[in-house]
């Protein structure tokens, strides 16, 4: 069984087909399908099920891809593990979603690449579910992402950086005293709600009693915020400590919650992988940037 195989497997799992694979790795499709077959005559069981409608992982072949990605990252580890004491360098790539891009981790990254120029950022934007499902196929290293609403396996970790109280973001000079009366007096533009952070919401308002009038879906909390500012209606937005002094000079806000509903965002990742020692640099350094206390 070759490292190259296992990566071979990774990839068309990653990618969903071999034909995607093929074109990942630069490869012929019909050399990665020999390539499996020969992976699945040594490990004697097939891997995948071949249908007319084309191939897929099967139980046995899950199995393996977890096990081929722990193989990986123990062998892509060895440099890292072998590097002179205190070097820090390396290609890191790192999910976040767009309010953390545009938020916290700029400051933080121009700090590390000032202390460590070997070290490399590749960043990828997305909503909380999508960034940790690609950390779990391989395709990030880490992912800085929304609280998730479920138990995080027990080969991963989600560390939090920043608590961030919701408000009911409404136009300036608004006279609703409380959210039930603001939501009843404008229409709602509603966080997607297929996102974590528009499923939290949704539930406060269930636990509330609260059934607004949407006036239309976003899928970014900046969009929501700008939507609010042309008089479209009302938002519910997490705000960090920067964010809250920005938007009461533009907005009425009214926490959102009894007791404040928080949001806390933090780092997803696995336990062992070979960039953890980048990736705890960057948790720290936001950390720090937010004023999070760890254990908190």
């Amino acid at each position: 069984m070759s490292l190259r195989s296992l990566r071979i497997l990774t990839a068309v799992a990653s990618k969903g087909s071999f034909a995607a694979a093929a074109e990942q790795l630069c490869l012929t499709q019909s050399a990665i399908s020999l390539q499996m077959k020969n992976l699945e005559a040594e490990l004697g069981v097939p891997l995948f099920e071949r249908t007319g409608r084309g191939t897929k992982l099967n139980l046995n072949g899950k199995l393996v891809v977890e096990r081929a990605r722990e193989i990986l990252d123990l062998y892509d580890g060895i440099r890292t593990e072998l590097s002179p004491s205190g070097a820090i360098r390396g290609v890191l790539t790192l999910g976040a979603v767009p309010t953390v891009i545009t938020g916290a981790l700029p400051p933080v990254l121009g700090r590390l690449r000032q202390d460590h120029q070997e070290m490399q950022v590749r960043l990828v934007s997305g909503l909380s579910a999508e960034l940790v499902r690609q950390v779990e196929q391989g395709d990030l290293d880490a992912a800085l992402t929304t609280e998730p609403p479920f138990a995080v396996p027990v080969q991963y970790q989600w560390q939090p950086y920043d608590a961030e109280p919701c408000f009911v973001v409404a136009p300036k000079g608004s006279v609703a005293a409380t959210a039930a009366e603001l939501f009843a007096a404008y229409p709602f533009v509603r966080f997607d709600k297929t996102a974590w952070a528009g499923a939290l919401t949704d539930a406060q308002l269930l636990a509330q009693g609260i059934r607004p009038r949407e006036v239309m879906e976003v899928d970014s909390l900046e969009a929501a915020t700008t939507l609010v500012q042309e008089g479209l209606g009302i938002a519910v937005v997490p705000l960090n400590r920067r964010r809250l002094e920005e938007a009461q000079a533009h907005f009425t806000l009214t926490p959102f919650g009894s007791p404040q509903l928080t949001r806390r965002v933090g780092m997803y990742q696995k336990r062992h992988h070979p960039r953890l020692a980048l990736t705890q640099l960057v948790l720290d350094g936001l950390c720090r940037e937010c004023g999070y206390l760890k254990n908190t």
